[in-house]
C-alpha cells in the first residue's frame, strides 16, 4: 500500500465512491453490470501496469507531507508523479489486455479480486451520499463471461470509465483518503506492537 500503485488502487476507489458506480440504482441492468465490472477491471489494469512499470512500485511519500508544507518540493513532486502514472494508466491500459490476463485467472482458479479487498478499509464507518459505496467484487468468472459475451459493450464501458476516471481524480481527495488509511493501518500496528510487548512483559 505503501507504493504508488497502492495510491492509485485508491484513488480509483475514491473516485468510484464520487461516481456512485456501485449503487444498485440500475438494478440487474447490463448497463450496471458492464460499468461495476469495468471499474474492477480497471484495478486488474493497474496492477498489470504496476507489474511492468517501476514507477508504480515506487515509494509513495503523500503521506508524509503535511498539510502545513503543501506546495513545496516534495508536495509537487508527488502531484507530478501522480499526473505521470494517471496518463499511463490511461494511454497504456488495454481492455483485451485484462480480460485475456483474467480468463487465465479464471483457469487457475485464481481470484484476483482478493489483492485488492484492503480497499474496503476505506469505508469502514464511511457512506458516500446515504448509501454503502463499497465496490462489489464479485467472482471473477462472473466477469469473465460478462466480458466474453458481451465484449464490445464491456470494452465501451470499460473505456468510458477509464477515461472518466484520469480527465476527473483530483489529487487532494486521494491524499485525503490515502492517509486516512495509513493512518488505520498505523493504529493497528501500534496495537500489535503494544499487545506483543504486554505476552512478552508476563
Amino acid at each position: 500500500m505503501g507504493r504508488w500503485e497502492g495510491f492509485t488502487h485508491v484513488a480509483l476507489h475514491l473516485w468510484n465512491q464520487k461516481q456512485n458506480l456501485s449503487q444498485h440504482t440500475h438494478g440487474d441492468s447490463l448497463f450496471w453490470k458492464l460499468k461495476v465490472m469495468s471499474v474492477n477491471l480497471l484495478h486488474v489494469a493497474i496492477k498489470l501496469l504496476g507489474d511492468v512499470d517501476p514507477t508504480f512500485r515506487k515509494a509513495c511519500l503523500v503521506g508524509a507531507v503535511s498539510s502545513s508544507v503543501t506546495g513545496g518540493w516534495l508536495d509537487r513532486n508527488q502531484r507530478m508523479i501522480f499526473g505521470h502514472l494517471i496518463n499511463r494508466i490511461n494511454f497504456k491500459s488495454r481492455f483485451s489486455d485484462v480480460l485475456r490476463h483474467v480468463e487465465a485467472a479464471v483457469q487457475r482458479h485464481e481470484d484476483l479480486f482478493q489483492q485488492f479487498r484492503w480497499l474496503q478499509h476505506l469505508n469502514e464507518g464511511e457512506m458516500v451520499e446515504g448509501h454503502d459505496s463499497s465496490i462489489p467484487f464479485a467472482g471473477i468468472e462472473n466477469y469473465y463471461h460478462l466480458g466474453s459475451q458481451h465484449k464490445d459493450k464491456a470494452e465501451a464501458a470499460f473505456m468510458e470509465v477509464k477515461s472518466k476516471f484520469c480527465s476527473e481524480v483530483v489529487f487532494e481527495d486521494v491524499e485525503h483518503g490515502y492517509k486516512m488509511l495509513l493512518e488505520k493501518y498505523k493504529k493497528v500496528r501500534r496495537q500489535y506492537t503494544s499487545g506483543m510487548l504486554s505476552l512478552h512483559c508476563n
